[in-house]
């Protein structure tokens, strides 16, 4: 249970998180003074998802090699941006965009090549 709530949870109550702000009816960022910043919301959002989906993933067993961790985190991350943009098409005054997918989708690979590289470097180093 402590495995749990310090290694999955988190990941869990922000891939909520995620939903519950997707679920908003007409939930718009503010407007900034500088195009794109949206884009670089959705970036980090799943920047800082990566990192909680690829702690879980690497504490689900000892089995899983370290690239397999890496693609199941790329998938499911995947996954949930795609299923997330497509969701919004059900709630007013929202609509599915495939750029910010992209957006999600490019943080997450960004965190995800880093922190597979780190974990790498660390187990090299040992």
């Amino acid at each position: 249970m402590n495995k749990f709530l310090k290694y999955h949870l988190p990941a869990i109550l922000y891939g909520l998180l995620i939903i519950i702000l997707s679920s908003i009816a007409h939930f718009h960022t503010p407007r900034l003074r500088f195009i794109g910043v949206d884009k670089i919301i959705h970036f980090l959002e799943y920047a800082i998802f990566a990192v909680l989906v690829y702690r879980s993933f690497s504490n689900i067993s000892d089995r899983l090699s370290d690239r397999s961790v890496f693609l199941l985190s790329i998938l499911f991350l995947s996954l949930f941006a795609a299923l997330d943009e497509t969701y919004q098409k059900f709630i007013p005054g929202r609509q599915p965009d495939l750029t910010d997918a992209i957006s999600d989708i490019s943080g997450s690979i960004l965190i995800l090549i880093l922190l597979w590289l780190w974990r790498r470097r660390s187990r090299k180093s040992k």
